[in-house]
């Protein structure tokens, strides 16, 4: 999910976005890809980057980024491609906990995080103008990596849909940041209009 946004505006273009595509690491098997983790079974890798341009467009349509967002517009004011460098969470048991017998006793007794997990985004994207000159290319990154017990709450693959969100928003901010793109002012909800008055 996409954090909110400090700035309270958006883009005054009407976008059109083309999907986004995996790098050669990526695509080759020489980086990790999706999550790595006991019982889960990825897509491929155009699978999943074609999933993440969906949730990408759903992102920028419900925040607002764009005054339009689709993936066919007869005439749009820009296009917008991503490219996917990493995309990846690994979760795995610590090794102490392999140990038999003493392990479960030993985490239930000083209450010690039993897994350990780590990854990393890394995506580019690129605005261009229909006639193919780009208007500008904006990176996001995150990485995480943190001791956990699992429970129902988090599970796997849900550290790395959060460090997309961060991501997201660092590519944002970059484009609310490029004084080339231009903006308008978001309109308040009538709620708030009426008590400002």
């Amino acid at each position: 999910v996409l954090p909110p946004s400090e700035f309270n505006r958006s883009i005054d273009a009407s976008v059109e976005v083309h999907p986004f595509i995996a790098s050669d690491d990526l695509l080759s098997g020489h980086s990790s890809y999706g999550v790595l983790a006991d019982d889960y079974v990825n897509k491929p890798p155009s699978q999943l980057t074609q999933a993440l341009t969906e949730e990408v467009i759903a992102e920028l349509s419900a925040h607002g980024v764009f005054r339009k967002v689709t993936t066919y517009d007869v005439a749009p004011d820009l296009i917008l491609t991503g490219r996917v460098e990493r995309f990846f969470e690994h979760d795995r048991r610590k090794l102490w906990t392999f140990v038999p017998y003493y392990s479960d006793k030993l985490a239930r007794l000083f209450r010690v995080n039993t897994y350990t997990t780590n990854g990393e985004i890394r995506l580019t994207v690129t605005l261009l103008k229909p006639t193919g000159e780009v208007v500008g290319s904006y990176v996001g990154h995150a990485k995480f990596n943190e001791d956990y017990t699992p429970n129902s709450e988090v599970r796997p693959g849900d550290r790395l849909n959060r460090a997309l969100g961060q991501a997201l928003a660092q590519i944002r901010d970059e484009m609310f940041a490029d004084a080339s793109l231009p903006k308008t002012r978001k309109p308040q909800p009538m709620a708030l209009q009426q008590s400002s008055q």
